[in-house]
């Protein structure tokens, strides 16, 4: 596990991604993100070696394997590639924030007869805070997670539906207090709703569902907010992921109105 955290130190690039293939107490490869052009660290790792070793191997990847997210996809995914090199186990850091393929590769995975373990506590909380990218932030796409730093008046941001999309509209981190483990997130008026109860964006079918619209959410650590404008035609979805002395990580996605 540490080395697989130790090859993903060496990414250059975010998300930052590390693996390592060990087979009867013996390492066979290693692999990281970008060591070359437009690999994933799994598939480096796996081509280096030939299938008779990788056959009941054990993989270690700090993030989770992807899956096809398109039906003409060219390049096999990894969680397909793991599923064809008949390795046995995989040991995964962290699942992967992208609303697309969260939980889906280590389900798929599992679907296909591999023992899927995760990393300890400890060094599942290395990997967060060093895979996605930290530090200062205008306006975010799609589905995604980052940590940012939560100063001053604070961090307001343009909360754009996609690369091609360009609806948009405006919301604000401020008055972060890490003493007492709360942010608060600010739109207009009768924008943002608490989504009580809920600990996942798949728990929630209907955004708008959720009663007391306000200005704000006070948030903490765990705690999803939905962000919806007057007027928008789709909707955020925010879910706290942690809460640091000067910056706080948090997850998004975006949501259609029909």
């Amino acid at each position: 596990m540490k080395i697989s955290v130790e090859e993903h130190l060496k990414c250059t690039e975010f998300p930052r991604v590390g693996a390592v293939i060990e087979k009867d107490g013996a390492i066979l490869s290693t692999g990281f993100r970008g060591e070359y052009d437009k690999m994933h660290a799994e598939r480096v790792a796996i081509e280096k070696l030939t299938p008779e070793e990788l056959e009941n191997s054990t993989l270690y990847t700090t993030l989770e394997p992807c899956v096809s997210v398109k039906e003409d996809q060219k390049i096999e995914s990894c969680a397909d590639l793991i599923i064809r090199s008949r390795i046995k186990e995989t040991v995964i850091g962290v699942l992967d924030p992208n609303g697309t393929i969260y939980t889906q590769g280590y389900r798929k995975l599992l679907e296909n007869n591999i023992s899927v373990a995760f990393f300890n506590r400890k060094l599942r909380e290395a990997v967060e805070e060093e895979t996605f990218e930290f530090g200062e932030l205008h306006s975010i796409t799609g589905p995604g997670k980052r940590r940012i730093p939560i100063v001053h008046s604070g961090t307001s941001l343009t909360v754009q539906f996609s690369e091609n999309d360009k609806r948009s509209f405006q919301i604000r981190w401020t008055t972060l207090q890490p003493i007492y483990g709360f942010v608060d997130l600010i739109s207009t008026n009768g924008a943002v709703r608490v989504a009580s109860g809920a600990t996942e964006f798949m728990e929630i079918t209907d955004p708008l569902v959720f009663r007391f619209p306000s200005h704000f959410a006070r948030m903490k650590k765990g705690m999803i907010a939905i962000v919806c404008p007057v007027g928008a035609t789709f909707c955020l979805l925010v879910k706290l992921i942690e809460v640091y002395k000067n910056d706080i990580q948090f997850q998004w996605e975006m949501r259609n109105l029909n």
